[in-house]
């Protein structure tokens, strides 16, 4: 499941931009695919980052332009494509027909599956989409998803989406997640978030800011490490910052 993690990260971008569009659904439909579309027309050496292949009317995805009948039936043959993500990581669903292709796919393919229709649902809402990554199947799938729908949320509104995890609904490895990603364009106010909420704060979550800390605030990544709740995780992480100094 990792691989496929990586896989959906390297188009969270793509969805970010679709969503800071205008507010009609219809309009994200007509012009978001565009968006994602030249987003990975820039990253083309990576997983999520190629032109898509087909598409019968600029800026749409192909499977958007289909009949429903038509789009379930390309949707999971795809899954028998080695580069069938290429085709269904632009397509956007609702929830009802989310449920349903979730449901018509093999159990192997549920996770991946659930991955990606949580990816589109983001634009009715990152609860929506939280709420099918919850549908993924196993608990390591559903943590793979539910981290690749964090990853989303933190880059349109990190706020928001660390305030959201770390009221409890999902696991420490979301709020990493988040704080990870925050951290990575605007450190100051990751910071500053983390410092709000204490000992609310798991450590796989300190650990996140206690990364880009290193480089740039050496001093304020030990006072973090220090607050470290794991002994042996704790001993590691200062070791590593002082031998850095």
């Amino acid at each position: 499941m990792k691989t496929l993690f990586t896989h959906l990260l390297a188009a969270v971008a793509g969805v970010v931009a679709w969503n800071q569009l205008g507010p009609g659904t219809d309009e994200k439909r007509g012009m978001g695919h565009g968006v994602v579309t030249a987003h990975r027309a820039a990253g083309a050496n990576v997983p999520g980052g190629k032109v898509r292949r087909t598409s019968g009317m600029e800026g749409r995805g192909a499977l958007d332009l289909l009949s429903v009948e038509k789009r379930r039936e390309a949707w999971l043959a795809s899954f028998d494509d080695a580069a069938g993500w290429e085709l269904r990581a632009d397509m956007m669903v609702g929830w009802e027909e989310a449920q349903e292709l979730l449901g018509a796919v093999r159990p192997d393919q549920r996770g991946l599956a659930a991955m990606e229709l949580a990816m589109g649902l983001f634009h009715e809402s990152p609860e929506t989409a939280m709420a099918m990554a919850d549908l993924a199947g196993d608990e390591e799938a559903v943590g793979d998803a539910r981290r690749a729908v964090s990853v989303a949320w933190a880059q349109l509104d990190p706020r928001a989406a660390a305030e959201w995890v770390v009221s409890g609904n999902v696991g420490s490895g979301c709020l990493a997640a988040v704080v990870g990603t925050w951290a990575g364009s605007d450190l100051e106010s990751a910071s500053a978030w983390m410092a709000g909420h204490g000992a609310a704060i798991p450590d796989e979550a300190r650990l996140a800011l206690i990364e880009p800390l290193i480089e740039v605030e050496p001093d304020s990544a030990r006072g973090w490490a220090e607050s470290l709740a794991d002994a042996e995780i704790r001993r590691l992480t200062i070791g590593r910052i002082d031998a850095g100094n």
